[in-house]
């Protein structure tokens, strides 16, 4: 009885089934003969109407799979973000920043912890009459323009990380320097101070405790310094000899270049206290730590002693004192002997001081490090950091043979390379150069004796979050 009764049962449902797809089928052929009896415009409108409703209804269902399938990686907290940031390269950084508004906001904060990172560009020179500044982006082959209203009328002297040094020459005597962060507006004003020296040396971002600048003199060996709150400049001029061709900071302490390939050490926090103490005569130190290195110079310059000694006037090398992963590197430029190209160079050496041994040993190779030289601006990156294939190179500017110029005082040289009939075809503006490529093409850079050396400097790496597109890594 119960299995008749659940045959039954079936078969009711079944032809039910049966009754409904025949009235569907019967309708859609009816529906199919009537569409030619239909208005074209009534029938377009019933499609359109039709679609949209597909549409939505697709639409919605992606947004459910999405829902379920996909994390809302805006939600991730910030601290898991900033681990991850700390792990990857300057360039991948660039790329999860566009993911989406809060990774953006978040890297784009300006953290100290990630000052480490940054973005190396080149300031043009000849433009201290304008209100914007050209940059060049070497790791996008990209041109751009730094609104710089506040520093109309200077000179870019040099740079440290994210801050440009300023200057202002007055009526050819005095010099109004200005400490300028481009990218966060922050400006301090130091002291003006005689146009006598070559090059400017910071301690440091200004921010940081014991902030020191020092001036190297072009004419003899007389140093001056400025701290953090001082209202003006103190001499120390108790070292003698011909003038410091170069200096840096590096692990606490100023490095000056001597004559031949010696260096004098000069610890800051002596500087900061000896200033503070109010240690001085009339504005000149009488006291400060300092230390002088005699340091053996390399084989291959023992037979060129006095050509490298004495060569202030007439030197083809030019050297620079580079801090590069807490090392001391003496980058040595050569320039062509042959005046009719006046700034052609060969090639460049690159030494490492060895304090235990007081000796340059010579470098081959400069392992994931990129060298930038310039007037006071010299720097070095990690190809790894950045997230570039270039490493173990030099990038350099067309900087003069001889390091005693200042832009403000090299107007007279503009036009010279006409009036002597110089050849200025094929000249550039800054080149690359690799180590251990001496085996291969002879290496030539020809500079452009018309323009200024441009400058490098470095953009933080928020503010590149905040405004570059992502990089293509190659």
């Amino acid at each position: 009885m119960r299995s008749l009764l659940l045959e039954a049962t079936i078969t009711k449902i079944y032809a039910k089934r049966m009754k409904r797809r025949y009235k569907k089928r019967h309708l859609s052929k009816k529906c199919y003969e009537d569409l030619p009896s239909i208005p074209s415009l009534l029938l377009e409108t019933i499609r359109r109407r039709y679609s949209a409703k597909c549409s939505k209804r697709i639409r919605k269902r992606k947004r459910e799979l999405e829902k379920e399938y996909y994390a809302d990686w805006s939600s991730l907290p910030r601290g898991i973000l900033e681990m991850i940031a700390e792990k990857l390269t300057f360039i991948d950084c660039l790329s999860i920043s566009k993911v989406c508004m809060s990774w953006n906001a978040i890297l784009g904060e300006e953290l100290p912890s990630w000052q480490r990172h940054g973005f190396p560009g080149l300031l043009v020179s000849g433009q201290q009459n304008k209100e914007t500044r050209t940059c060049i982006s070497i790791l996008e082959n990209r041109v751009w323009e730094l609104e710089l209203a506040e520093a109309n009328g200077m000179y870019c002297w040099g740079s440290f990380r994210g801050w440009l040094i300023m200057v202002k020459n007055l009526d050819y005597f005095y010099l109004e320097i200005n400490l300028l962060n481009p990218f966060s507006g922050s400006q301090i004003s130091l002291p003006s101070v005689w146009n006598f020296y070559h090059k400017i040396v910071p301690s440091g971002l200004p921010s940081e405790n014991n902030f020191v600048c020092m001036l190297l003199h072009s004419q003899c060996r007389e140093l001056t310094f400025w701290v953090t709150g001082a209202n003006s400049w103190r001499k120390y001029n108790k070292l003698t000899g011909e003038p410091f061709e170069d200096a840096v900071f590096c692990n606490g302490s100023f490095y000056l270049l001597a004559d031949g390939f010696n260096v004098w050490q000069i610890d800051v926090q002596s500087i900061y206290s000896n200033i503070n103490k109010g240690n001085d005569d009339f504005g000149t130190l009488s006291e400060i730590e300092t230390r002088f290195h005699e340091v053996k110079r390399p084989e291959m310059f023992e037979l060129q002693e006095g050509g490298i000694l004495h060569n202030r006037h007439t030197s083809q090398i030019l050297r620079y004192l580079v801090e590069s992963c807490g090392e001391l590197l003496l980058v040595c430029r050569y320039f062509s002997p042959n005046q009719h190209t006046v700034i052609e160079t060969q090639k460049f050496e690159v030494f490492a001081l060895d304090f235990c041994q007081l000796s340059w040993k010579k470098v081959e190779d400069l392992g994931d490090q990129m060298i930038f030289l310039g007037k006071c601006c010299s720097t070095s990156f990690s190809a790894k950091e950045l997230g570039v294939g270039i490493k173990n190179s030099i990038y350099f500017c067309n900087d003069p043979t001889i390091p005693w110029w200042n832009e403000w005082d090299s107007d007279h040289l503009k036009g010279i390379s006409s009036r002597l009939g110089f050849n200025q075809t094929n000249v550039n503006n800054w080149g690359i150069f690799t180590l251990g490529n001496e085996d291969g093409e002879p290496f030539c850079f020809h500079g452009d004796i018309i323009n200024w050396a441009y400058t490098w400097f470095t953009v933080p790496s928020w503010w590149c979050y905040r405004n570059i597109p992502p990089i293509r890594s190659n």
